[in-house]
């Protein structure tokens, strides 16, 4: 009987971890010198379960704008049971909302890890 809980313990660990996974946005956010890209990089760092793996600049749209290709790292146990989609659609909106963001958009299909 011991060795039938372990083993449906072990299967109920297993079977509640959610895989990580990768996506790929576009940022534009103001060139500001009192509040510049790196602080707002570092608002979107902030986010439970994200992490910025690459960032990579890219031409600037306008004067006063920053355009930059972000590679973002989510880790999915933090976050709860939820679809890929609603994560990246709550995030979406979580960014946008940060000062000094004039965009913040999911680019191409996620990548599970």
């Amino acid at each position: 009987m011991k060795k039938i809980m372990e083993s449906f313990n072990t299967f109920l660990e297993e079977s509640t971890e959610l895989p990580d996974f990768r996506f790929q946005a576009a940022l534009v956010n103001r060139s500001e010198k009192d509040r510049g890209k790196e602080d707002v990089l570092n608002d979107i760092r902030s986010l439970s379960g994200v992490t910025i793996v690459a960032v990579r600049e890219a031409e600037k749209p306008k004067p006063g704008e920053d355009y930059s290709l972000l590679s973002i790292k989510v880790d999915r146990y933090t976050l709860g049971h939820y679809s890929v989609r609603t994560i990246i659609n709550s995030l979406t909106k979580k960014i946008n909302r940060i000062d000094g963001v004039l965009s913040f958009s999911a680019k191409g299909i996620p990548e599970l890890m």
